[in-house]
């Protein structure tokens, strides 16, 4: 077997000390001449080094990768939110190393009690459920920089960077009130997570009498799909919606159009997330932008030590053709 390219053959073929081919390989090469640092990088690729990513990490005691746990990266906010991350990250040299819970709190369970065998700075997550991840990620932020977004888990000791749902529910209600809309009905789902039960229950606060909350059980087009079905069967049909998410509300719209109801004419319908799928529908969804690019950020300041807080983002509302005006 063919003995592994080391350090000291680097720096011998390119004629330089051991200690700059490891300034120079470890990126702290400002002190090191530019004709050195060259020797070194074409030394690196005539012989094939690589860079023992676990020593480099022990030496420099950061790895510039970051943890990022989601609950589903089918949800496009979660997959605009893993995109975000991608981005900042990788202007700065630096990497995402993204998780998918699949909405289940056992996986969530195990892929953060093997946590350790990855080589990360922080672990972001969005918890799966409010109570029931609470247990492994408070063990988890015992030994990790931990910082919790777009949700929380109960009792956790960990800072997190999170929409304020309460204002957008109110942002859309006022919205819709402003357009004449009375009959208010809000499309919730997932009970389980904080977000959702911030967004029900500041809806039950502001809305008032005539307006009700329909819960479904999955952020998905299908549940949109069901909760339209609920509604042209209720009694009294609202005159707007409120979807919790985008893909619900592209899985509602569908089916009041396929049901013959025009959206915003027969009912008005808003939703959360500000993904590009509220874009791309016809009509455009009047949207809740959740501002995924300023939760990225603030999350990030976090883990560099620039912030020393959690943060509770303002949304915006990002009118389109769905609510009339």
């Amino acid at each position: 077997m063919a003995r592994r390219v080391s350090l000291k053959d680097v720096a011998t073929a390119a004629g330089v000390s051991p200690t700059t081919a490891s300034r120079v390989l470890s990126g702290v090469d400002r002190n090191v001449a530019p004709e050195l640092a060259e020797r070194v990088q074409a030394a690196t690729v005539e012989l094939g080094y690589r860079v023992n990513a676990a020593a480099r990490a022990l030496r420099l005691q950061t790895t510039g990768s970051i943890a990022l746990v989601v609950p589903s990266v089918a949800n496009p906010y979660y997959a605009e939110l893993v995109a975000s991350y991608s981005r900042h990250l990788d202007a700065e040299g630096r990497r995402v190393v993204t998780f998918d819970t699949n909405d289940s709190v056992e996986s969530e369970r195990r892929q953060l009690a093997d946590m350790d065998r990855v080589l990360v700075d922080a672990v972001l997550i969005a918890p799966v459920d409010h109570e029931g991840s609470a247990p492994a990620i408070a063990a988890l932020a015992a030994t990790h920089a931990v910082v919790q977004v777009d949700r929380i888990a109960a009792g956790v000791d960990a800072p997190a960077v999170r929409l304020d749902n309460a204002a957008g529910i109110r942002l859309l209600v006022e919205h819709l009130r402003e357009g004449g809309r009375e009959r208010i009905v809000l499309v919730d789902a997932e009970p389980r997570s904080s977000a959702s039960r911030e967004r029900a229950e500041a809806f039950r606060e502001v809305a008032g009498l005539g307006c009700t909350v329909l819960q479904m059980p999955t952020f998905s087009m299908h549940s949109g799909t069901e909760a339209a079905r609920i509604l042209r069967e209720s009694a009294d049909m609202p005159d707007a919606v409120i979807c919790t998410a985008d893909v619900v509300s592209l899985g509602l719209l569908t089916a009041f159009q396929h049901a013959g109801l025009r959206v915003p004419q027969d009912i008005a319908l808003a939703t959360f997330d500000g993904t590009a799928l509220s874009g791309v529908t016809s009509p455009g969804l009047t949207t809740l932008d959740s501002v995924v690019d300023e939760i990225v950020r603030a999350s990030l300041e976090i883990v560099d030590g620039t912030r020393s807080t959690g943060l509770l983002v303002t949304p915006r509302v990002l009118v389109r053709e769905s609510t009339g005006h």
